[in-house]
């Protein structure tokens, strides 16, 4: 009876020694070799910074984007997109057109009148006057926005941009220039103004299309 004790207890042991081998209790088993697994993936287990993302090549003003896009608000049509020019407003147009009476956060900010030509290359646009300006962003070398188009941004001041013309739809080969009005943020300058119809990060507008910021 002795003799079948020491038996069962020495069953007992070695089952309990696999149990904790399995388990890592005593720091040499499957858990150890896991976590030796995370320690080389995260280095000094601090995490690794994300990649910065650099600007693609900047366009001229006046260059062609190398690709055709499809607006969303137009309804259909392939547009080759350019941006042509960018004026430096004042103040006084600013008061002119009634901007800070419409947003008394833009009080002492600098309007800017930006330029983009579209020539529809393919299709047909379903509709006749789109905003396609609303695609066209201004951003600071970070990718932050700079200048954003007010609320109002269809009035009108001397030297700012033009009366709009009224069509009643596209043919391929038109081409037009709109004008939108942008008003900046003092805290960022200017870097870039990109043109995209997907883009919803920074990142994203920085791998595609835009144009070094000149304004005259």
């Amino acid at each position: 009876m002795h003799h079948r004790s020491k038996v069962l207890y020495g069953m007992l042991a070695s089952a309990l020694g696999i149990a904790l081998t399995a388990c890592g209790g005593d720091g040499g088993g499957e858990e150890s070799g896991a976590s030796e697994g995370r320690t080389a993936k995260s280095g000094s287990g601090k995490a690794s910074p994300a990649t910065r993302v650099e600007w693609s090549p900047a366009l001229a003003m006046g260059q062609s984007a190398p690709e055709l896009y499809e607006p969303r608000n137009s309804a259909g049509g392939k547009f080759q997109v350019t941006a042509t020019k960018v004026v430096k407003g004042t103040q006084k147009q600013m008061k002119d057109g009634h901007y800070v009476e419409a947003d008394r956060t833009l009080e002492g900010r600098t309007p800017y009148f930006v330029y983009v030509t579209y020539l529809l290359k393919e299709g047909k646009p379903g509709v006749a006057n789109p905003d396609l300006n609303a695609h066209a962003v201004v951003l600071d070398e970070n990718g932050d926005m700079a200048a954003k188009r007010p609320v109002v941004h269809s009035g009108y001041v001397e030297g700012g941009c033009p009366v709009g013309d009224i069509y009643m739809g596209w043919d391929v080969g038109e081409k037009r220039t709109l004008c939108s009005i942008y008003i900046g943020d003092p805290s960022k300058r200017p870097a870039r103004l990109a043109w995209s119809t997907a883009a919803e990060t920074a990142d994203d507008y920085k791998k595609g299309a835009s144009w070094a910021w000149t304004a005259q």
